[in-house]
């Protein structure tokens, strides 16, 4: 049995230090046995290399801790403010007596106010320079509890301080003064900083000055530039440091002639790995114009910087900017009455095209608040917070899982808690998160818990982190991505869990959660989407390789089927949903999965099957009436969600469903506008059909009035029915003139134009719905629908009676959707209307433009006046719009959209997914999405094998729309516009037999696509997968110096222009061309993160997950991200 030791020490006025040992066998209140184990002289804790006393008095504080096993380390706090720390000897030999001290280190502090604080993102050093230009390095060493820190003073000649910035590289950092630039390596052997080299070589006055690695592929790469900017002549001058201590060697410099000019000019943060990629270094602005640009370089052949992305920023008086790697911006504005808010911004992650996402506004608490500071961080996972500067005080924000607001308020650090009149000097975050501050003299790093015990980490993944599998967002997107397999065996597991949930309540269940290789695999059997399309398809399915068809949900043995997830099952399910309380969702959100649960399990005992766009429907519209009962509202269900019903093959089910929930009060004209009935079913004869029945139900209904029904009568051409009402109706007012006027003949002039004079005095009276009646009834069909479009604000009501009486081909319809509602769909930027009224004349190939394509080009091409805004904003739920375009792609064969552009929408979606929580649905994008081009790939590359010869008459035609040129062997895939940018140039491909394997044959080539589809082969093993924009092994690069670098046949073909023309016109080639992926490097390490962040912290709540190989799930996520597996934390 070990016996118990005290050990007791004492710190003199001379600095002398004694320590005894104290033992205690039976745990004795008095000591029954001590002994002296070390003793130090009084001058050893003197040091000279500092110029000031540092004895001890009686106000001295001091502590000691062991370090090491036999050795201690003692910190003395003297009363001027310094901190001694230093190393004891070892207390088991007998010099230990006279040993003297070691002194590891000095906490001075600051003589001045701190001015500015730097946080090195490689390590959790930081370093301080004051008003007057003190510079403090801070460092940490480990104690019994906790860091203490240390600060070594570093002196520079040559005036103040004026930057600091980081190496990659360990141990060193760049100092700037006024006039000289400083790069400080830290020794360890003496504990110091030095400075290595005093300047740089061919420097030139410059505004910023940053580093960032040489290489975004290894982490443990300690090769770096060095980079300054120089504002007014738009120059960069770059220097590059082969690794710690290595010699400093100039690059050249470089002009950005992409840009005329820019006023502001910051470092993309942050630059630690695993979120760092050469194409988010530095981002300017140009205040005049609104134009945010970021850059990035490449460094093979030479060193280039080139434009990555251009966002075009909305009219913003703007004061601030900070834009970090994965694509988001915070943006302090001035507004006209002077208060100053923060706006965060959402950027796509696509080409250079701007698509951002207004995510939030941050008001000050006082309109004289003035924002300081504004800083990022990221966590290990990926998951974003974000701290704000005011005069007198940090606000701490979290992201949340929406959109609209974006951000909570997560924790407030106040100066007036440490003291009154107190301001905060500076700012930031260390690299473990914690917020680091400095009041006064005193530097401050907050590592205290929020209220409820968690940290600032944890509570940014409850806010922000993934949604569980079973959420219902979820669940739907599953489905309409074809991942009913998918949706079966969580459903399934939902019942296991739900049924050992109500076994025992306190247990603690994990929730359902599958593998993700088994999520991207189960695939449901595809076919064809439309009956008209079926012999269209199939010339056409080289072009563009869909065989996304709907998925249909039939007991058919051959079709996806819910067998496991039984009616039992479900009828369980739901009853045990409203008892319990499940995990992760809210009572909300509980009750919308469990309107989902009761249509799937009402879906698959129908006779005929459903397809994924039906099933889509009636879950949204199922969500929209419990939506309204808890509102207590009567909202109509959006456009958005009418677009699936129109385009589904199974109106007729889905008809009889809607009706089947009416069936006790019968359709009126609310309840039909609310599903949009009259708008998506296709058949006019049923429409007529029902219309006729809702007519009579709403004159039942409405106390026998025929003036609420007359409408859709008239609309039939049913005038003597209506005749017969108004003779039932004698209590009605007008009974006695309705009779009398209805009885003459309106085929006659006379009488129509008689109508036509009542219709008009009752637009006076603000009658509309009867006015509407009469310019029925006067045979005006377009008057009566203009009145319902403009006066009743009712666009439903207006196409209903349009297709009642002249179809779907007359020209009032067509021209009511082209002068009234598509100018107004297309001045909203709603595609969702216009593509709905595309869907209704059956012009598939518009509904396609309308997704996909941009909207000014759209309104140009078929004539319709409409002032849209030059900025694309991206919409709340634009994560249909994909879903909507691949569902869609087998109904026309006359239109695709570039790869340029579907890269860009599925950038646009899988940004929106991460801010909403879903980065799991990312992963199925681009799986579906590298498959499709892969698709593309092989059936061009068999086409060409009976393409005609290069002289033939079918190749001269270089403009032939690409349909055309397929359909008739022409492999020339040039024809999409930015397909250059994935690699594949306009070159005819070398003729091959058709039967022969293209991938052996070498005709296709992944690799042409960039990173992300190479090493993929038709088995579907792939090579090790490796980051974006990867480069060839390190070398010390030469700069381009704005020489032409020829990147396709078209920009030879341009090579008379003059040289500045041509120098600009190179630089957007060279950054079409390296636009390797749909989704950059940074945003696809931020949706691994994310999805494995949410299988571990399952993993440990749930406890062991039968099928759940952590490991396995990196190797997934990192294969279909095309990323190596050191982006994920140990």
């Amino acid at each position: 049995m070990s016996v118990p030791v005290d050990r007791i020490y004492a710190v003199f006025s001379d600095g002398s230090l004694e320590m005894w040992e104290a033992r205690h066998p039976h745990r004795q209140s008095s000591l029954s046995s001590a002994r002296i184990v070390l003793r130090t002289s009084a001058s050893s804790i003197q040091p000279l290399a500092f110029p000031f006393d540092c004895s001890v008095d009686a106000s001295a504080q001091s502590l000691l801790w062991p370090s090491e096993p036999n050795a201690f380390t003692l910190a003395i706090a003297d009363a001027v403010g310094h901190v001694f720390v230093l190393d004891t000897p070892q207390v088991s030999n007998e010099s230990a007596l006279a040993a003297p001290l070691h002194l590891r280190g000095l906490w001075d502090g600051h003589k001045e106010p701190v001015f500015h604080i730097s946080v090195d993102p490689y390590s959790q050093r930081i370093a301080t320079h004051s008003v007057e230009g003190e510079l403090l390095i801070w460092d940490a060493i480990s104690a019994e509890h906790g860091a203490l820190p240390i600060s070594r003073k570093v002196v520079l000649e040559s005036g103040q301080i004026r930057t600091i910035a980081w190496a990659p590289a360990e141990h060193e950092f760049i100092a700037a003064t006024g006039e000289r630039v400083f790069r400080l390596v830290y020794n360890p052997d003496t504990e110091q900083w030095a400075p290595c080299d005093f300047s740089l070589p061919q420097m030139q006055p410059y505004d910023r000055i940053f580093t960032y690695p040489a290489d975004e592929a290894d982490e443990n790469q300690n090769a770096y530039y060095i980079s300054t900017v120089a504002m007014a002549t738009r120059t960069v001058q770059t220097w590059f440091v082969a690794g710690p201590n290595k010699r400093l060697e100039y690059v050249g410099e470089s002009v950005l002639k992409q840009v005329r000019q820019f006023d502001r000019a910051s470092r993309v943060m942050p630059v630690a790995q695993p979120f760092f990629s050469r194409d988010n270094i530095m981002a300017t602005f140009d205040t005049s114009a609104g134009k945010l640009r970021i850059w990035g370089i490449r460094t093979s052949p030479k060193l280039v910087w080139f434009s990555a992305k251009e966002h075009c920023i909305p009219c913003l008086n703007v004061d601030m900017i900070r834009y970090n790697s994965i694509d988001k911006a915070a943006i302090v504005s001035t507004d006209d009455r002077g208060l100053q808010t923060v706006t965060i911004w959402v950027f796509s992650s696509a080409s250079r095209r701007s698509h951002y996402l207004p995510a939030g506004t941050i008001y000050p608490k006082h309109a004289s608040d003035r924002v300081q500071e504004v800083r990022w961080h990221l966590t290990e996972y990926a998951q974003t917070y974000l701290g704000i500067q005011w005069d007198d005080r940090i606000d701490i924000y979290c992201q949340e899982r929406n959109i609209d607001s974006g951000w909570i308020l997560a924790y407030t650090i106040r100066a007036s808690e440490f003291g009154p009149n107190q301001r905060i000097g500076s700012f930031s975050f260390t690299a473990a998160g914690e917020p680091t501050f400095s009041i006064g003299k005193q530097l401050f790093v907050n590592s205290q818990r929020l209220e409820e015990g968690k940290a600032i980490s944890e509570l940014a993944y409850e806010e922000h982190g993934e949604l569980p599998l079973i959420h219902p967002f979820v669940l739907t997107e599953l489905m309409s991505w074809g991942k009913l397999e998918a949706v079966k065996r969580l459903l399934s597991m939902l019942y296991d869990h739900v049924r050992d949930l109500s076994i025992d309540s306190s247990r603690s269940v994990a929730l359902p959660l599958i593998p993700m290789h088994d999520l991207l695999s189960l695939d449901a059997p595809s076919g064809s989407n439309h009956p008209q399309v079926q012999t269209r398809t199939a010339k056409y399915a080289a072009l563009f390789g869909s065989d996304q068809g709907d998925d249909m949900l039939t007991m058919d043995a051959e079709s996806p089927n819910f067998e496991k997830f039984t009616q039992e099952k479900a009828d369980f399910v739901s009853e045990k949903l409203t008892e319990i309380k499940l995990k992760g969702l809210s009572p909300i959100d509980q009750a919308r999965l469990l309107s989902i649960v009761g249509t799937i399990s009402a879906s698959q005992i129908k006779d005929q099957p459903i397809d994924s766009m039906g099933i889509r429907y009636l879950v949204k519209l199922q969500l929209l009436e419990l939506d309204n009962k808890r509102a207590r509202s009567t909202s109509d269900l959006p456009y958005r969600e009418l677009n699936w019903a129109l385009h589904s093959n199974s109106q007729a089910i889905l008809l009889q469903i809607c009706l089947q929930r009416h069936v006790s009060t019968g359709l009126t004209w609310e309840t039909a506008r609310q599903m949009g009935l009259f708008l998506w079913l296709s058949d006019i004869s049923a429409l007529q059909t029902e219309v006729e029945k809702m007519a009579r139900n709403i004159f039942i209904t409405e106390g026998r009035d025929p003036t609420k029904c007359a409408i859709f009568y008239l609309a039939l051409k049913k005038q003597r029915l209506l005749h017969g009402l108004w003779r039932t109706a004698q209590t009605h007012p007008e009974h006695s003139k309705m009779l009398a006027f209805l009885a003459h003949d309106f085929t006659e002039t006379r009488w129509r134009t008689a109508a036509a004079k009542n219709a008009y005095v009752l637009l006076s009276r603000q009658r509309y719905l009867d006015a509407a009646t009469f310019f029925l009834l006067s045979g005006k069909l377009a008057d009566a629908a203009r009145v319902c479009v403009v006066q009743l604000k009712d666009i439903q009501l207006a196409v209903t009676i349009c297709r009642c009486y002249e179809g779907d081909a007359g020209p009032v319809l067509k021209d009511l959707l082209w002068k009234h509602v598509l100018p107004d769909a297309l001045k909203r930027q709603d595609r969702w209307l216009a593509s709905l009224a595309f869907g209704i004349v059956h012009r598939y190939d518009l509904v396609l433009q309308s997704l996909a394509d941009d909207l000014s080009n759209l309104a140009s091409q078929i004539g319709v006046d409409a002032e849209i805004s030059s900025y694309s904003a991206m919409n709340v739920l634009d994560t249909e719009l994909l879903i909507l375009y691949r569902s869609m792609l087998n109904y026309s064969s006359s239109y695709r959209a570039p790869l340029v552009t579907q890269a860009e929408l599925i950038a646009q979606t899988m940004t929106i997914f991460e801010c909403l929580g879903a980065p799991v649905m990312s992963l199925v994008v681009l799986e579906w999405w590298r498959k499709e081009l892969f698709e593309i790939t092989k059936r061009s590359t068999a086409s060409a094998s009976i393409a005609p010869s290069a002289g033939s008459s079918a190749r001269t035609n270089g403009n032939a729309p690409a349909a055309d040129q397929l359909g008739a062997g022409i492999p020339d895939m040039s024809a999409f516009s930015g397909f250059a940018g994935f690699g594949v140039r306009s070159n005819a491909a070398p003729q091959k037999p058709a039967e022969v394997d293209p991938l052996a044959s070498g005709l296709l080539s992944m690799d042409s696509f960039g990173s992300m589809f190479s090493g993929m082969s038709l088995g579907g093993n792939s090579t090790a997968p490796k980051p974006a924009s990867s480069t060839a092994p390190l070398q010390k690069p030469e700069l381009a110096n704005g020489q032409h670098v020829q990147q396709s046949s078209s920009a030879a073909a341009n090579s008379t222009s003059d040289s500045s023309s041509q120098s600009d016109e190179d630089d957007s080639l060279l950054a079409v061309d390296i636009e390797d992926t749909p989704v950059q490097y940074a945003c696809r390490v931020t949706l691994a993160l994310q999805i494995i962040e949410f299988i571990v912290r399952s993993k440990a709540i749930g406890g062991a997950l039968e099928g759940i190989d952590i490991s396995q799930e990196k190797q997934t996520v990192a294969s279909t991200l095309r990323l190596p597996l050191s982006v994920f934390p140990a």
